[in-house]
């Protein structure tokens, strides 16, 4: 059976579709648990049905995994972060909202143990929100 993301990637025609791969599977790796939808036009996950993980695609000279939590809790951009990043991924853009960027493929592979890292704490850090 053909998984959401697949079918997705089946269509997506782009020569960024290598480093697409790279990341949802490293997010797969990490998070076997999480379930994979197709929201907002792109590849998404979610956790206990709340939304926590999307590609960003819309800009063409990169990828960006935004990490959210969900439609209903409200964002401040001037409250603290949700937590500590401990690998120096994230843009912040607001308390409870952040991003993760690549523009290759070499540059994603340079970092993927800390992206694992990152995906992992956002989806534990996240748990209750």
């Amino acid at each position: 059976m053909t998984t959401a993301h697949e079918a997705f990637l089946s269509q997506f025609d782009d020569e960024r579709k290598p480093l697409v791969e790279a990341l949802l599977q490293a997010v797969k790796e990490e998070c076997p648990y999480l379930t994979e939808i197709i929201k907002w036009n792109a590849p998404s996950f979610c956790d206990q049905d709340k939304d926590r993980l999307t590609l960003m695609l819309h800009k063409p000279d990169r990828v960006g995994l935004i990490l959210h939590t969900g439609a209903r809790p409200k964002e401040d951009k001037n409250a603290p972060h949700l937590y500590e990043d401990r690998t120096g991924l994230l843009e912040w853009n607001s308390n409870i909202r952040a991003i993760i960027t690549f523009v290759d493929l070499a540059g994603f592979i340079a970092k993927r143990a800390l992206f694992m890292q990152a995906v992992s704490q956002w989806i534990d850090e996240t748990k209750t929100l």
